[in-house]
C-alpha cells in the first residue's frame, strides 16, 4: 500500500513518462495520465485485501505484487538520475514481477470473488501499462546507448510489433480485460502521436497494432465465456 504512494509523490515521472528521447512511438502526453488511475485501483485494491474476510491469494503472486510495486518506486529513483540505462533495468524487473504475476492470477485466483475482480482490474491494467511501457524504454536504452537513431522509424515499428505480439499473447493466456486495455490506450497515444508528429507509418501500424490487439481481446473473452463439454 505504501508503494503507489510513494511512486505518486517520488521525484521524477511515472514509469514510461520520463524515458528521455523523445522517439517516434511514444504514445501523446495525456496517456500517461493513465498511471493516476492505476495507483488508485492499486491503493483501493490494497486496502480492500486488509479490509475484506477470508482473502485467499498465492503466495507467488504476492511476491509480484509487491516486487512490481517496490521496482515502481526504484524506478522513480533511478528517474531522477535521468539514466536510460538504470530506468531500463528497473522497468525490466517490473516487467518480470508483472508479466508472471499475470500468469500467476490467471491460474490461481483470487478470493471472495469481489476482491478478486478487483485485484484483476488493478493489477491487470498496472501490469499492461509496464508491459508497453518495457518496450518503450527499451527502445530509449537502445537510443541511449547510440545502437539506434531516435528519428529512424523502421525500427521502432518493429519494437511495435514486438509489443502487440507480446500482449496479445498474455491477453490470450490470462483473459485479462485490464491488461488489453492498457495495451490498447498505449496504442491509441502512440497513433495520436503518429498523427500529429505526420508520420503515416506509426499512425497505420498503430491502428494495425490496436485491430490485431483488440480482436485478440475479444476471442479470448469469447472462450472465457463458451462452456466446456462434458
Amino acid at each position: 500500500m505504501v508503494a503507489p504512494v510513494v511512486t505518486i509523490n517520488g521525484p521524477g515521472a511515472s514509469p514510461g513518462s520520463g524515458s528521455g528521447a523523445e522517439l517516434l512511438i511514444t504514445p501523446v502526453g495525456w496517456a500517461f495520465s493513465i498511471w493516476g488511475v492505476i495507483y488508485t485501483l492499486a491503493i483501493v485494491q490494497a486496502v480492500s485485501a486488509l479490509a475484506s474476510s477470508g482473502v485467499r491469494v498465492s503466495r507467488r503472486f504476492q511476491v509480484d505484487q509487491v516486487v512490481l510495486y517496490l521496482a515502481a518506486v526504484l524506478w522513480i529513483l533511478m528517474a531522477a538520475l535521468d539514466s536510460s540505462t538504470l530506468t531500463f533495468l528497473a522497468l525490466a524487473v517490473m516487467f518480470g514481477a508483472a508479466v508472471d504475476g499475470v500468469l500467476t492470477l490467471a491460474r490461481t485466483g483470487v478470493e471472495p470473488r469481489r476482491h478478486g475482480l478487483l485485484t484483476r482490474a488493478a493489477f491487470g491494467l498496472f501490469a499492461g501499462w509496464v508491459s508497453a511501457a518495457f518496450f518503450l524504454n527499451l527502445s530509449t536504452a537502445l537510443v541511449g546507448w547510440g545502437v539506434v537513431e531516435a528519428d529512424q522509424v523502421g525500427w521502432q515499428l518493429v519494437v511495435v510489433a514486438a509489443a502487440t505480439l507480446t500482449l496479445a499473447a498474455l491477453v490470450l493466456r490470462t483473459r485479462l480485460v485490464a491488461y488489453a486495455a492498457a495495451g490498447l490506450w498505449a496504442l491509441m497515444g502512440i497513433i495520436v502521436t503518429g498523427a500529429s508528429e505526420d508520420t503515416t507509418a506509426v499512425v497505420v501500424a498503430g491502428a494495425i497494432a490496436a485491430v490485431v490487439l483488440a480482436g485478440t481481446a475479444v476471442v479470448a473473452l469469447r472462450g472465457a465465456s463458451t462452456p466446456h463439454a462434458h
